[in-house]
């Protein structure tokens, strides 16, 4: 049972609801009530479809007895006229329908709003959306919907095409440097060509800020958030990601991966191919060859390099969620992001590490069947998860 249902129709379609409803299974019953207790918002959507099925088994006995009498009286009556046979066939055939009709009517007659109300709508996983704020403050909402144009008041033109920016011929006015900044919200992501032709994919509640040019001797961006980088080569003029923290990426032409939000303990980069060198606010800087990650953690200015699983890193740009023995707060923190929720944990954080991956496109309660894989308890309540730890922790 991993899904929720949204009519009490849909429930007993269910084999084993209908167990559960005859009592006569006890691991269906265990399975179901385990079921309830983690799902309290159908509480009133099973009470209907019980109902419903004491109902019909009431009538069944009915049925049952109006059949039997119905084959009694074929028998009795076999040796009359055929056709007397037939009319009195068709009366009685009649009746039986008429029943098991008049049953049928009183279940799909009942007015469905009730249990409509009773039930949650499933939160929709986030989509390409972004905000682009412009040098004057000007604000462009981004989306899917189409394409469009508009241009810097130093003549920079940036195409709006599909979920996608691209920025291209710089004007005339030169003498000043405008930055832009590009802005995805919690359940947004978005891409942006940048003015050199070098490509970035924003993750969820992410900020890139960015000239629409780039002038002397190096190319510097600024990242708030998560962002996949493909950098266009360019000996002359090096490429640099800056962090607020003070952190520094330094790269010619390459691909990596950059985590740098305010609710993670650690600030990762991952490179995906070239070679690239990270600076820390104190310490020493690191090389990174492909496949490499450098971690720094907390107020430590010193830099971890450990080998990484980039497909793992990068799978949030190619529409995945991946874990690999990730605990319970740090798989919460990437779900809440996407799906724009709020968690909240009562009691002591459930001891859960996962492996395996969520599609993106699921909603969120097919997200979280990873918690009802693992026993944790939880209820949605609006855009908030509540996770309840276990009574034996």
């Amino acid at each position: 049972m991993n899904q929720l249902f949204n009519t009490p129709e849909d429930l007993l379609q269910d084999d084993s609801f209908l167990q559960y409803c005859m009592g006569t299974d006890e691991e269906a019953i265990a399975a179901w009530e385990g079921w309830l207790a983690a799902h309290p918002e159908q509480h009133d959507l099973v009470a209907s479809a019980k109902e419903i099925f004491e109902v019909i088994n009431g009538q069944q006995g009915q049925l049952n007895a109006a059949v039997s009498q119905f084959r009694q009286l074929l028998q009795e009556r076999a040796t009359e006229k055929p056709v007397r046979n037939i009319r009195w066939w068709q009366a009685a055939a009649a009746a039986v329908l008429m029943l098991t009709a008049g049953t049928a009517v009183r279940f799909y007659t009942r007015p469905p709003q009730k249990v409509a109300q009773q039930v949650p709508s499933d939160i929709l996983p986030g989509h390409t959306k972004a905000v682009l704020t412009l040098g004057d403050g000007a604000t462009v909402t981004l989306d899917t919907s189409g394409r469009s144009n508009h241009q810097e008041k130093d003549g920079t033109l940036i195409h709006e095409d599909n979920g996608r920016l691209v920025y291209g011929a710089v004007g005339k006015n030169q003498e000043k440097i405008v930055f832009n900044t590009l802005t995805t919200p919690r359940g947004g992501e978005y891409q942006v060509v940048l003015p050199d032709g070098s490509k970035v994919w924003l993750n969820a509640a992410t900020s890139l800020r960015f000239p629409t040019r780039f002038a002397g001797n190096e190319r510097t961006v600024y990242l708030k958030g998560e962002a996949y980088f493909e950098i266009t080569p360019d000996d002359r003029q090096p490429f640099h990601v800056a962090l607020d923290n003070g952190l520094k990426i330094s790269v010619l032409g390459t691909a990596f991966n950059v985590m740098n939000y305010a609710d993670e303990t650690t600030i990762n980069t991952t490179l995906v191919s070239g070679k690239v060198k990270v600076t820390p606010p104190a310490g020493n800087a690191v090389l990174l060859a492909p496949s490499q990650q450098a971690v720094l953690a907390g107020n430590n200015q010193q830099l971890t390099v450990s080998e990484a699983d980039t497909d793992k890193v990068i799978a949030w740009k190619t529409g995945m969620f991946e874990f690999e023995d990730d605990d319970l707060p740090a798989i919460m923190r990437q779900l809440a992001r996407w799906y724009d929720v709020e968690v909240a944990y009562t009691g002591r954080i459930p001891d859960m590490h996962y492996s395996g991956s969520i599609r993106k496109q699921s909603t969120l309660s097919q997200a979280l069947r990873i918690l009802k894989t693992a026993g944790i308890r939880y209820t949605v309540q609006d855009r908030k998860i509540i996770i309840t730890a276990n009574q034996s922790e």
